[in-house]
């Protein structure tokens, strides 16, 4: 019973130092991945154009369906 008390306080003890190491060094993505290329404050606006309304006029080639659905 002794071993399984002295393994439970060590589990806790590990987990507590992973847990502060791991915050320790976290970053926001925005953060850890920005570069020069990288245009991460408006995500909408760099992939499609400043005028992408997200509403599709007709379905794509190869799909079926009614477009906007």
């Amino acid at each position: 019973m002794k071993a399984f008390a002295v393994a439970v306080v060590v589990a806790v003890a590990l987990a507590v130092g992973a847990s502060y190491l791991l915050s320790a060094n976290q970053q926001y993505a925005y953060e850890a991945f920005s570069t020069s290329g990288a245009r991460v404050s408006h995500p909408g606006t760099n992939l499609v154009g400043p005028r992408w309304t997200g509403d599709v006029k007709e379905a794509a080639d190869g799909h079926k369906g009614t477009a906007g659905s």
